[in-house]
């Protein structure tokens, strides 16, 4: 308590400045209207009541006023949006229930992530803190033609703020609890008047861990990123642009830690029989026992080049130009516990090239269009290492109902089984991606639009994966090495594996939309669209159930929407209705073993026969005074398994498959809600206080496609509040504000770990409370 009054009374502070008490001049009525929302969702600037797509838009300054700097914590404002971030590497997002987890390399993302125009070929090139970040769109549903890389399920643009010839600057700190501590800067201003201007935006982000590790008393789930982003914008003439984009982040941190939600019976025994008690399972209690390093580093380079060119005929002409690398290097607790079983340390490097050409314009007040051409290239390396300790061997053997009929114990297992033993996979996937695509958009009559589209791709992807195993020491002559040494190394180690493979398809897809201006507030439409996702490549070793390669997921989607703005654009209200029927959707596969001697099968990729998305999407605005405004996001998802008869079956279950055909789809809740009010009210001298309260509500869910005791998520809501002043033009401010208020206790992704049936959750951040400064210029 006396920290909070502490940091209340910083909130306050400003107002007890010199001059504080001054009288203020009368200000001119304003005017009670919602802030103009633009967006470049058909790549070019429209009011976005003007586009018949289903969207969502976060401007930057309420994502700076809210304090969310991270894609995850966007989700909270979108509710069709599902973001899940164990570590960068598992990173994923989902939309309207469509987007598989992230735990093969292979697999890629059903919603496209793009920043300033490039697409991010890995999710977690998106795990990174977003500083000065102009708007985030969040498109709905398949974006098959003007965006098309991997949006079957949507797109998540963000955009930077740009250069400004004006100068301009800002700082912000923010200190809170848990060892909350957040710096952030920018500046920005001509560097040669009307010609060349430049924008630097850097952050510093820390925080302490909020796992405790009862092993050797260290704390996980920290934070540690830094980056930067600097900028060029040249204008030498009204008529030409060149936007130079050069970016640097880096993280360091104990991530990765999934607490025990359940142990299988298998585990159970096996860890009885060395003597081992496993923590108990309550995930809120924050605490794992892990005897191996567990450090997740990533680093992230990117450039940028935005060229922009009006020709003489009137044409305008846009290339964009994108390379990215991002290497993710871990240490991680193989067993995630406190025996002595296996670590796991990743080397993963991608480098990709992106270039995009369009070429747009509008013929008369009838015809508006946009072509273009599209290459992307990457180029994946992996290495992953599994390293056995000296509990290796009785742990994996502790199961055995023959070895306990014989009275063998612990003792006389020799550790030498698998003690010291390692397994190496490497593996590379090249892969190269090319598009035509063109939209128009045709004005039939004044009220009447008609928007047509398509896009042809072709895609290629070549591959290679192996497994080494080294340092195996020879058998002993003792019983237990002589009756079942070969058979546990088999089984946990496996032999020598190699596969390479290759993926060649092209594919058409697109879209045809209708809309109609019933009134000039009033805009209906109707959509067809079409998207697709290339097959890929399996990046792990095939069990029995897969394949080593897995076909394209296709999507299509209808849908019809209302968009209409009251009392004078005072209020507004889009409805969506959709349903998106998904064949050969991409998942990950995890199930037990075919027979005693198998280990499980894990995070392998499999297409799901049949999906299909039916839902409604409602969001509003109002403002309900100078000094309110409100908002409301309500979704409802039906997401099913239409034709699923080769699924995995939960663990327990003695079948190799099962009918989930009519099941829920997993990561998909049906209901998602976000709401949020700010409120100002005038103070003297300038000055204005504020306060802003924002909820979501997300139902449960399944978070594993077999399913099984402690991987399903239960519902949340989460409120956040925030209290603070301003000086009228924004120059001051400070904010005291709390981050889940009412401490909820969730749940936000969970994983399939050693056994089967063994999962592991990763749990929500508990209550903080602290204050930000802010100042702008």
């Amino acid at each position: 308590m006396k920290r909070f009054k502490t940091l209340l009374l910083a909130s306050w502070a400003p107002v007890l400045a010199p001059g504080a008490g001054a009288a203020e001049a009368p200000a001119a009525a304003p005017v009670l209207q919602l802030e103009e929302v633009r967006v470049s969702a058909r790549h070019r600037s429209e009011r976005a009541e003007d586009v018949p797509i289903a969207l969502s838009v976060l401007d930057g300054a309420r994502l700076d006023a809210e304090g969310k700097h991270r894609l995850e914590d966007m989700q909270q404002a979108v509710p069709s949006l599902l973001v899940s971030v164990p570590n960068t590497r598992f990173a994923s997002y989902g939309i309207r229930g469509l987007g598989s987890s992230a735990y093969n390399d292979g697999l890629e993302g059903s919603v496209g992530v793009f920043l300033d125009g490039v697409y991010l070929g890995r999710a977690g090139m998106a795990v990174s803190e977003l500083t000065d970040i102009e708007r985030v769109e969040v498109l709905r549903g398949p974006q098959g033609t003007l965006f098309g890389k991997n949006t079957t399920a949507g797109a998540v643009s963000l955009f930077s703020r740009a250069p400004t010839f004006e100068p301009e600057g800002s700082a912000e700190l923010t200190y809170g609890e848990h060892g909350q501590r957040e710096y952030r800067g920018t500046v920005s201003g001509a560097l040669v008047d009307e010609v060349l201007a430049g924008r630097f935006t850097a952050y510093d982000v820390s925080r302490d861990g909020l796992i405790d590790n009862r092993y050797d008393g260290r704390d996980l789930a920290d934070q540690q990123r830094q980056g930067f982003r600097g900028q060029l914008l040249w204008t030498p003439n009204e008529r030409f642009s060149a936007r130079l984009i050069g970016e640097y982040g880096w993280q360091d941190e104990h991530s990765n830690v999934f607490l025990p939600s359940h142990y299988s019976r298998q585990t159970l025994e096996r860890s009885a029989y060395v003597g081992y008690r496993p923590l108990p399972v309550d995930p809120y209690a924050r605490q794992v026992q892990q005897d191996q390093r567990n450090v997740t580093r990533t680093r992230q380079n990117g450039l940028t080049l935005q060229l922009e060119h009006q020709l003489d005929n009137g044409m305008t002409l846009t290339s964009i130009s994108g390379y990215r690398d991002w290497r993710y290097q871990a240490d991680l607790d193989g067993d995630g516990g406190a025996l002595d079983v296996a670590q796991v340390g990743a080397d993963l490097d991608q480098h990709q090239f992106s270039q995009e050409l369009r070429l747009s314009d509008s013929v008369g007040d009838t015809l508006e269009y946009v072509v273009g051409l599209y290459y992307l290239r990457q180029h994946f390396n992996r290495q992953i290492g599994v390293g056995f300790g000296d509990d290796a061997a009785s742990f994996f053997l502790g199961d055995r109902p023959e070895l306990k009929a014989l009275g063998i114990t612990p003792a006389m297992i020799p550790a030498s089984l698998l003690s010291g033993a390692r397994q190496a996979f490497d593996g590379e996937q090249r892969s190269d991606s090319r598009a035509v695509f063109g939209q128009f958009t045709w004005q039939a009559t004044p009220r009447l639009a008609i928007t047509p589209g398509l896009r042809y791709t072709q895609e290629r992807k070549r591959g290679w994966l192996s497994r080494e195993v080294h340092d195996l020491a020879p058998l002993g002559l003792d019983p237990v090495s002589q009756l079942g040494g070969a058979q546990l190394r088999a089984t946990t180690l496996g032999g020598r594996y190699y596969r390479q493979d290759s993926i060649d398809e092209g594919n058409l897809s697109g879209q045809l939309a209708v809309s109609y201006r019933f009134r000039d507030d009033l805009l209906g439409y109707a959509s067809w669209s079409r998207g697709y996702k290339a097959g890929g490549i399996n990046l792990e070793v095939i069990q029995p159930g897969a394949q080593p390669t897995f076909d394209a997921e296709r999507a299509t989607a209808y849908e019809l929407g209302l968009k209409h703005t009251l009392w004078n654009e005072r209020a507004s209200i889009d409805l969506t209705l959709y349903q998106t029927d998904v064949d050969d959707y991409q998942a990950l596969s995890n199930s037990a073993p075919v027979d005693e001697f198998a280990p499980p099968i894990r995070n392998n990729l499999i297409n799901v026969g049949k999906v299909r998305l039916r839902g409604i999407e409602l969001e509003g605005a109002l403002r309900a005074s100078e000094r309110l405004d409100l908002r409301l996001g309500i979704a409802w998802s039906d997401a099913r398994y239409r034709e699923f008869d080769n699924a995995p079956c939960s663990p327990g279950v003695q079948r190799f498959s099962c009918d989930r055909s009519g099941e829920r789809l997993f990561n998909a809740p049906p209901w998602s809600v976000s709401a949020g009010l700010d409120y100002r009210h005038p103070l003297s001298a300038g000055w204005q206080a504020y306060s802003g309260l924002d909820y979501s509500f997300r139902s449960g869910y399944q978070g594993t496609l077999e399913g099984g005791p402690g991987s399903r998520l239960p519902a949340r809501s989460l409120t956040n509040l925030r209290l603070g002043l301003r000086q009228g033009d924004g120059r001051w401010e400070t904010e005291l504000w709390v981050r889940n208020l009412f401490d909820t206790q969730y749940l936000t992704a969970v994983y399939a770990q050693l056994g089967a049936g063994d999962y592991g959750v990763l749990v929500g951040d508990p209550r903080s409370v602290g204050v930000t400064l802010r100042t702008r210029y």
